[in-house]
């Protein structure tokens, strides 16, 4: 399970359901969240901002200047707690991706399992744990 700090989690919420909060703000709440990423906190800010003006990840990557940032997003965007629907939308069948971890097989052992890469298993983990602590995504069901 996604070890996930609950104060942090609730100021990212506070900062979801404001309207006057400011940049510097909602940059130091995702710093609060550890994420480990090649994109800089400015560029969260802007991954932040866009989910919520229902941006897709291609578009957002598109405003960072590199189109190839996509994958990348997507990864950050999870990582903050924002997902959308289409997210449980799996290369491999959830059921079996469930019934995988739930006999405790580690991210290496399930990627061999589906052949996948280590790195997108452990992204539909952290997917799979966010739903699980917080529910239903918030953004439409075509955003």
């Amino acid at each position: 399970m996604l070890e996930i700090d609950d104060e942090s989690i609730e100021e990212m919420v506070a900062i979801t359901s404001g309207n006057d909060v400011t940049e510097q703000e909602i940059k130091k709440t995702i710093g609060k969240l550890s994420i480990k990423t090649t994109l800089a906190p400015e560029e969260l800010v802007t991954v932040f901002k866009s989910y919520f003006r229902n941006c897709s990840d291609g578009e957002i990557a598109v405003k960072l200047g590199d189109r190839k940032k996509m994958r990348n997003v997507e990864r950050a965007r999870i990582k903050m707690g924002l997902y959308r629907w289409r997210d449980f939308e799996m290369p491999f069948d959830i059921n079996e991706f469930l019934h995988a971890i739930d006999a405790g097989k580690n991210d290496s052992e399930i990627a061999k399992m589906f052949k996948a890469g280590k790195s997108t298993v452990r992204t539909y983990r952290q997917l799979l744990d966010w739903h699980e602590a917080y529910g239903a995504p918030d953004i439409p069901m075509d955003g």
